[in-house]
């Protein structure tokens, strides 16, 4: 086996996986959208109907891959001062940008918090005190 193959193919890898991660994630925007269609339809119905089981936080019940959870395994996310998206593509051998991306994902679905007045943007694992 070359050896020059083996980085190429796992950085091809993780941006197929990068890219299907994106694709589900437009298709969960785009089931929202159709559903809210239908919000008065069955508002009536809602209104009627008991209250249920409390609300789920639906992109914190999204699985992680394993880049992201490669991420967060870092523990570098749990100083004050966090990791920049350089360090963390250094310690596990991803491209800058990708390591970016899977950094901003994870802030999205509350896993990780921005480091206030930090140039470049560092992050650092999310506390229940960030709300």
């Amino acid at each position: 086996m070359n050896s020059e193959a083996v980085p190429a193919d796992r950085e091809r890898d993780a941006a197929f996986a990068d890219a299907l991660d994106e694709g589900a994630r437009v298709l969960m925007r785009l089931s929202g959208r159709l559903r809210a269609l239908h919000v008065g339809e069955q508002a009536a119905d809602r209104a009627a109907a008991p209250p249920g089981p409390a609300p789920v936080d639906i992109r914190r019940a999204q699985p992680l891959g394993e880049r992201q959870m490669a991420v967060l395994d870092l523990s570098g996310l749990g100083a004050e001062l966090g990791l920049a998206a350089s360090e963390v593509a250094q310690a596990l051998e991803y491209t800058p940008s990708n390591a970016t991306n899977i950094l901003k994902r994870l802030e999205e679905l509350n896993y990780l918090v921005r480091v206030r007045d930090e140039r470049p943007v560092r992050w650092r694992r999310a506390t229940p005190a960030d709300g």
